[in-house]
């Protein structure tokens, strides 16, 4: 049910963003803001420097995480049901249960946890391997926002050379007799600046921002995994697992909680 809300969510503000676009399109070119050079120069110039500067699989990724900061919420309470329920099952029916139960994880990060644990031989190369697979995982997540950072810088400064291109044509024709010629110029020098404005300041540093508090806390998460799988390491108690992770991330048990545990091949 939460996942059905969260999609009616999400169509609900796409028609509406793209109801809102389509009305501030057609104003703007009714009203002579649209022109598709002032365009080309803005959009397409700072789109062409990004895809030149970063390589194709941060751009990719860069996209992933900007939909995954604009979707739900990273669910903290289905990871503490998780790993409560893997300690559970680490306890109760061994090493064999507890690797085909992580592979069933939702979360990629507990299952990737999981077969670490069942791996390693002891706490400290377990921790090691851990921390590792987290600072990569945040550090990609960084390199992925300053696909952002930069399109934010660009947007102004594409819109900045359209001006002076814009300037560059008004100045070739104010010498002559024809005013009519004076006009695209200087439409481009104003709507270039307004474009790179608008793209920097209205779409581009608000997703960033986004994108920057959603890899916050994800790091948050993946610090609590971490934690539980090293105490699902030490065979620690289901209910100590949970405890120590809601204390870790300050995270009470909500009223109603419905979260399903994973489901495991229990043994008849």
């Amino acid at each position: 049910m939460t996942a059905f809300l969260h999609s009616i969510r999400r169509l609900g503000l796409a028609g509406i963003g793209f109801a809102a676009i389509s009305s501030i399109a057609a104003v703007a070119a009714a009203a002579g803001f649209l022109d598709p050079m002032s365009l080309l120069i803005t959009v397409g110039g700072a789109l062409g420097v990004t895809w030149t500067t970063f390589p194709r699989a941060r751009l990719t990724y860069a996209w992933t995480l900007v939909r995954e900061a604009l979707a739900a919420p990273l669910d903290v309470e289905s990871v503490i049901v998780e790993l409560k329920h893997l300690g559970h099952v680490h306890r109760v029916d061994g090493i064999p249960a507890l690797e085909r139960a992580g592979t069933r994880a939702r979360d990629p990060f507990v299952r990737l946890a999981v077969a670490l644990a069942v791996e390693a031989r002891s706490e400290t190369e377990l921790r090691e391997a851990l921390v590792g697979e987290a600072r990569r995982c945040a550090a990609d997540g960084e390199a992925a926002r300053q696909v952002l950072v930069t399109l934010g810088k660009l947007f102004p400064a594409f819109g900045l050379i359209g001006t002076l291109i814009g300037l560059v044509t008004l100045m070739h024709h104010l010498g002559s007799a024809d005013l009519a010629a004076v006009g695209p110029g200087l439409g481009m020098a104003v709507l270039t600046t307004l474009y790179g404005a608008v793209l920097a300041n209205v779409v581009v540093l608000p997703l960033s921002a986004k994108l920057y508090a959603h890899l916050v806390r994800r790091g948050l998460v993946m610090q609590m995994i971490v934690e539980g799988t090293l105490l699902l390491h030490r065979h620690e108690y289901p209910t100590r697992i949970e405890r120590a992770l809601r204390a870790y991330v300050g995270a009470p048990r909500p009223a109603g909680s419905n979260v399903e545990p994973i489901v495991t091949e229990r043994a008849a």
